[in-house]
């Protein structure tokens, strides 16, 4: 599975856990990378919710990683390519995922 995300970290010595000067909302898809390696992920999850799936910027053929979560608002530091659509469940409104990239 080819990495299309476009990734300004990778082979660089900047630090991903800098403030993102670029945000916006995600939609999860089993097919389409983001446009951007994320920084952090922003996540509103409500009742019902468990938390997403996603594939990490580095990992071109690995497959989805679940994270669990419980109903809450929550930052993770991470660089992902992907949210999967399969297995992350955001529950009842309000929901959903903020990117933030550098």
């Amino acid at each position: 599975m080819p990495k299309t995300a476009n990734d300004p970290l990778f082979a660089t010595q900047r630090d991903p856990m800098s403030s993102g000067r670029h945000a916006k909302a995600v939609t999860p898809s089993d097919s389409a990378d983001l446009s951007d390696v994320t920084s952090n992920l922003i996540i509103t999850v409500g009742t019902g919710g468990t938390g997403i799936a996603v594939i990490f910027a580095d990992d071109p053929d690995s497959g989805p990683v679940t994270i669990p979560l419980g109903v809450g608002t929550f930052q993770l530091h991470m660089q992902v390519r992907r949210v999967m659509a399969t297995n992350t469940v955001l529950g009842a409104a309000p929901n959903g995922i903020v990117a933030t990239w550098g």
